[in-house]
């Protein structure tokens, strides 16, 4: 059973026998150690800069432990690369299997929640296919809200960290499967606002190996802001979460984004969360965004932010466009009110429906190691199949 009927008082005074985020481990004692998940967020060991002051360019240079890494890697699973033939044009029903193939691996064999497959893929997926074909969904739904859980009651220092991302894929996942705001997504806000600092985020471990994902704590608190405004009846307003949400529009007001990867995820969650940008900066975010459009009608990853990679190779702005930027672009440009009327959007959805791989995925190479698996590749499928259905569903605003 997943958090569906326990309240956060429940789950932060249940202690489960284990946690474990590997391959083949079995259930174990906790005490005294960390999920494999959590031991990854350190794997680096790197010294995090503290809040509010720059890492140090070395912080991507310290060693890297690949073998813990590798136990996580999905099995008999292949690896994106760029040169996986094209399909063309585009298959809803490659994109689904995909999607529903590789989190239900993901969860059977680390047991655990990613924001690079599971978060996503909990967003996208009741966007396409049946209401009566999402046993997959439901599955990695539970799964995802188990460790979630259990990260919490354990006292996991990365709990807020999950806590966030979970809430923000179970938020905008049942509202897109037209549910209710469900019990465990409640309790989810309950721990983060209970867990809130005082200036208005969450403390997280910061020493993720993968940018945005893990390593950046104003990311988590977008997270957070996206998912409360796609939780049903304006939960926001509620008497349980009014003090929290006002210390979180507070934090991201006073620490607006400098890159155009937050700036977007802002942008999208301000479309439906009030008071974290007004009518101006969301246009101005909006025309940003699309000053960043290629000929080819995508955007590439690395020209949105600048982050150093661990294989000393650059981030390259200039590099092909990719699924996962192109994605993001389009599915908040549609969010904003931009819709297919617009030749950019006809030309962003254009290149997403021309450049699903015969996986039914789009890739995206790893901004931190071309040793890792490619797995933004897995998020940029779940962004696609997001930004097709916003881009078609669009209604024009002011």
């Amino acid at each position: 059973m997943g958090m569906q009927h326990r309240g956060v008082e429940d789950i932060m005074n249940t202690r489960p026998a284990h946690q474990a985020c590997a391959a083949g481990s079995g259930p174990r004692p906790l005490s005294g150690r960390l999920s494999l998940a959590v031991l990854l967020l350190a794997s680096t060991h790197a010294i995090a800069a503290p809040t509010g002051q720059a890492a140090s360019p070395a912080y991507d240079q310290a060693p890297v432990d690949w073998a813990a890494y590798r136990k996580m890697w999905l099995k008999d699973f292949p690896r994106a690369t760029p040169a996986e033939a094209v399909l063309g044009a585009y298959s809803e029903e490659k994109a689904k299997v995909f999607l529903d193939d590789t989190s239900t691996k993901w969860v059977k064999q680390n047991r655990c929640g990613t924001c690079h497959t599971t978060v996503s893929y909990l967003m996208a997926r009741p966007l396409i296919g049946k209401a009566s074909d999402r046993a997959a969904w439901n599955g990695v739904r539970a799964s995802v809200s188990d460790f979630t859980a259990e990260q919490i009651a354990t006292h996991s220092p990365a709990a807020a960290f999950f806590a966030a991302s979970t809430a923000a894929a179970l938020a905008v996942g049942d509202a897109a499967a037209e549910r209710p705001l469900q019990p465990d997504t409640r309790a989810l806000f309950d721990y983060l606002w209970a867990s809130q600092a005082s200036d208005g985020a969450w403390d997280i471990p910061q020493r993720g190996a993968l940018p945005f994902l893990e390593r950046d704590r104003p990311y988590s608190a977008l997270l957070v802001a996206l998912a409360i405004g796609y939780a049903p009846g304006r939960h926001y307003e509620d008497s349980t979460a009014r003090a929290g949400f006002a210390k979180l529009q507070a934090f991201i007001r006073g620490n607006l984004p400098g890159n155009l990867h937050d700036k977007a995820v802002l942008l999208w969650a301000s479309v439906r969360t009030p008071g974290l940008l007004n009518g101006e900066e969301q246009a101005a975010y909006a025309r940003s965004l699309l000053d960043l459009q290629r000929q080819d009608g995508g955007w590439a990853l690395p020209s949105l932010g600048t982050w150093p990679r661990h294989d000393g190779a650059p981030n390259d702005p200039g590099s092909d466009s990719d699924g996962y930027a192109t994605s993001l672009a389009a599915l908040v440009l549609c969010q904003r009110g931009y819709g297919t009327r617009d030749a950019s959007i006809r030309r962003a959805v254009a290149w997403i429906r021309r450049h699903q791989r015969a996986s039914g995925r789009w890739y995206t190479r790893s901004l931190y190691s071309d040793r890792f698996q490619n797995y933004l590749s897995n998020m940029a499928t779940a962004y696609a199949v997001m930004a097709l259905s916003s881009c078609r569903a669009t209604i024009g605003r002011p």
